[in-house]
């Protein structure tokens, strides 16, 4: 067993022990997750067993039998294994059918995002971080600047998401020889440098924003692909496995790996997922 997976398997009982208090719903019979929340998160309302589910929040296990309604102009998107995106709007609540069978493989990779996954993100208030000219320029992962991040290494476009300042932002990726390897710019928030092989050895990103201010970090391309989870490969949703992958991954290793697993998400087919809150979930790993 390799010592990055051991530190999985560490992480993930520690999760189990956090996730006491919310036995119920660990043991449902899991169906789907949700994906996205548009509105107020209180408005969301889940009935399992007649009891309601407590603080709603991205990436939350729907069980078989569940009943999830809406108040006012509140929706919520869901994605339901064998039927695809669901949205539950005030008008139209939605019973999440009962599964068929013996327990299936996927149901026992919800099971794990309720216990490693949920615990963690319950704990983040719904708006993670004010962003705006008030608020530092930095970096939004921030073990990125103490250059400890490491990159598995291969061709891929690199997701770099910055914080706070004022757009347009601009950043640049320098290889080990000191070269410019990639640039990036963009209004928004998350910048994406175009694909590139990514040898191993040590990077050097520099970013600015709109007002000139700039930004610092390195980081490290590995010798060989990091070792991942493969507890949710079952999961149905390509979108979902990758952000429950993500989270296990920063959760693990986050002083090290918060970076690569930010990237497993950017590179997965979109299919709705709010992925700024799971961002921030990766984000808050070694950081509280």
């Amino acid at each position: 067993m390799s010592p990055r997976y051991r530190l999985f398997v560490a992480a993930a009982v520690s999760a189990t022990a956090l996730a006491a208090g919310h036995a119920m719903a660990a043991e449902c019979d899991g169906a789907g997750v949700i994906t996205r929340i548009d509105g107020d998160p209180a408005a969301v309302n889940i009935i399992r067993a007649s009891a309601k589910v407590t603080r709603p929040r991205v990436l939350e296990v729907i069980c078989s039998g569940d009943r999830v309604s809406t108040l006012g102009p509140t929706h919520v998107t869901l994605s339901i294994d064998g039927k695809g995106v669901v949205r539950v709007d005030a008008g139209t609540p939605y019973l999440v059918a009962a599964r068929s069978g013996a327990p299936s493989l996927a149901g026992n990779a919800y099971r794990a995002v309720n216990q490693v996954v949920m615990p963690d993100m319950k704990r983040l208030p719904w708006d993670v971080r004010l962003k705006g000219g008030n608020v530092d320029f930095a970096f939004a992962l921030p073990q990125l600047t103490a250059g400890s991040q490491e990159l598995s290494p291969g061709a891929r476009a690199l997701l770099l998401r910055v914080t706070g300042g004022s757009g347009p932002y601009t950043a640049t990726v320098l290889g080990p020889n000191g070269t410019v390897l990639a640039q990036a710019s963009g209004d928004g928030d998350d910048l994406i440098f175009p694909t590139v092989a990514y040898a191993p050895g040590r990077y050097h990103v520099t970013a600015h924003d709109g007002a000139g201010v700039q930004i610092q970090a390195d980081f490290t391309v590995a010798d060989k692909p990091a070792d991942l989870p493969t507890i949710y490969n079952s999961l149905t949703d390509p979108e979902v496995r990758a952000a429950a992958t993500a989270c296990a991954l920063a959760r693990a290793a986050s002083p090290t790996e918060a970076l690569e697993a930010e990237q497993l998400l950017a590179s997965a087919p979109s299919n709705g997922l709010d992925r700024g809150r799971v961002y921030d979930l990766i984000e808050s790993y070694g950081s509280d």
